[in-house]
C-alpha cells in the first residue's frame, strides 16, 4: 500500500471500495470469466512446469482481460454517482 492510501485511510477512516474494483471483482465471477481466467491458470501451471521454454501465456492473459473488461464495460457506469 502506498504511504498516501496509509495516510488517508488513518485520517479519513476506512475508504469505501472503488467501483471499478467492485465490478470488476462481479464480471471475473461470470461464466465466460472463469473459463478464460481457467485457459489462463492452465497455461500458467503448464509453462511454470518447464525448465525451458519460449512459449508465455500472453494470449490467455489478454482473452481473460478482454473478457473482464467486455463485462465492466456494459456494467460500470450504472454504478457511478
Amino acid at each position: 500500500m502506498s504511504v498516501w492510501l496509509d495516510f488517508a485511510l488513518f485520517f479519513f477512516g476506512v475508504m469505501e471500495q472503488d467501483p471499478l474494483e467492485t465490478v470488476r471483482q462481479k464480471c471475473a465471477e461470470t461464466e465466460h470469466c472463469v473459463h478464460t481466467r481457467e485457459r489462463l491458470e492452465h497455461c500458467e501451471t503448464r509453462v511454470g512446469s518447464r525448465s525451458s521454454t519460449l512459449e508465455d501465456c500472453t494470449e490467455e492473459l489478454f482473452d481473460f482481460l478482454h473478457a473482464r473488461d467486455h463485462c465492466v464495460s456494459s456494467k460500470l457506469f450504472h454504478s457511478v454517482k
